[in-house]
Order: structure tokens, then sequence, then C-alpha cells
């Protein structure tokens, strides 16, 4: 169970942005950004789906420029948002935007994005919930649950017993403390799913060391969100 935070300034006011709306605009940089992270860098071509008030308000509100200058690395500060389709074009990312239903479950504020890039590809689904905050709840197929508050490490593989202790070794071995921490098994039970949020990120020599794992199948680590 997540800790009650006390209310900052931040949760009042926002975060420092373009555009007019919070929800609209600094949200959709964030999940834009978290997209690309997850990517594994610039992509080349994007498959946009908005859902629900995203599908029905995105270019009035600028949802749409903010999701792009989020893939393309801006903040939500950053005055190229205004220009970010002009920029994706001369940086050679190509995008396309379509209206999904994500069904009735799904928070209004949704997106999914298909990425593709270097031979890299990612699937990558989240909604934006208000203030600049965001969830990711969707990756490469799997069911998971993120905000980017923290530096965040996703590991997909193979469920048997003591792979939870595998990558807390790691941790421990490299001095990181773990915020939170989520596992499912999926499949039937043959499939771990594990969300890490951390204080800090593992370092390269900790990534390659839990890859290395018989069982993991999938490692990326996120950085936490830059407000």
């Amino acid at each position: 169970m997540r800790e009650v935070k006390e209310m900052s300034a931040f949760d009042i006011i926002g975060p420092i942005m373009i555009g007019p709306s919070s929800s609209h605009t600094a949200g959709a940089v964030f999940l834009g950004q978290i997209a690309r992270k997850i990517l594994g860098g610039k992509p080349a071509r994007v498959e946009i789906g908005l859902h629900g008030s995203f599908a029905k308000t995105a270019k009035g509100h600028g949802t749409d420029k903010a999701l792009v200058g989020g893939l393309l690395g801006f903040a939500a500060n950053d005055e190229r948002i205004k220009n970010s389709f002009e920029i994706a074009k001369k940086e050679g990312l190509n995008y396309q935007f379509n209206t999904v239903d994500m069904g009735n479950e799904a928070h209004p504020n949704s997106v999914q994005f298909s990425l593709f890039g270097d031979g890299r590809w990612a699937k990558v689904a989240g909604a934006s919930l208000g203030g600049g905050a965001i969830e990711i709840n969707q990756v490469q197929g799997r069911q998971v649950k993120f905000n980017g508050d923290y530096a965040t490490l996703l590991i997909f593989g193979k469920n048997q017993p003591g792979t939870t202790n595998d990558v807390t070794g790691a941790f421990v071995a490299n001095n990181i403390n773990i915020a939170y921490l989520r596992v499912e098994r999926l499949r039937h039970h043959k499939e771990a799913v594990m969300v890490f949020e951390t204080d800090d990120p593992i370092p390269e020599r900790g990534i390659k060391a839990i890859r290395a794992l018989s069982w993991v199948e999938w490692v990326c680590q996120i950085d936490k969100i830059q407000r």
C-alpha cells in the first residue's frame, strides 16, 4: 500500500508548463517522455491512439503537440512544444494520431503509443490524471502501474521461486533503496511482471547483472520525470 504524502505547492498549483491545461498538456508531455524512454531513444515512427477526452479536445488544448513534444524529449515548459510538429518533421519523427476506444474503465485522458525505431519497438499506454500527474498502466502488452515520480525498473520474465530475491539482491549490492515494489504473475502464473520504484536508478552494472539472470526476458529502466 502506498504511503499518504503531504500536499505540496506543486499539488495545488501544478507544473510549470507550456499550454492551457496541466491534464492535456503537461501530463501529455510526461506520457510522451516515458514512452520514449521505454523505447530507448527517439522513435522513427509512432502511432498515437487517443481515448475519451484526449480524443475530443486534443487539438484545442494542445494535447497533440504536447505528446509529440514529449516523444522528442522536451520538458513540459519547453517553448518548442508549440512547434513540435514542425520539429518532428525536421528530425525524421513520423507520427499518426488515431481515435481509439480503450474501454469504460480507462481514464478519459488516456493514450496508447506504438513506437518503432532503430530495430526496437514498444507499446505503452497511460493516462493524465490532472495537475501533471500521470499513470502508466500498460507496457509491451503487460499490465503495470507506475507514475514516473521515481526511477522505475520494469522486469518481465519466467515465474519461478526466488525471482524477487534475485532482483532485490542487485539493488542491495548497488546500495539502491526500493520505495515501492509490485510483482504479478500472468498467463496461468507462468510469467512474472515486476515493477520496482526506487530513490535512485540502478547503475548499468546492476542492470547487466539482472539481464544475466536465466529467467529474465526483458528489462527496462526509466528515469523519473523531471518536472
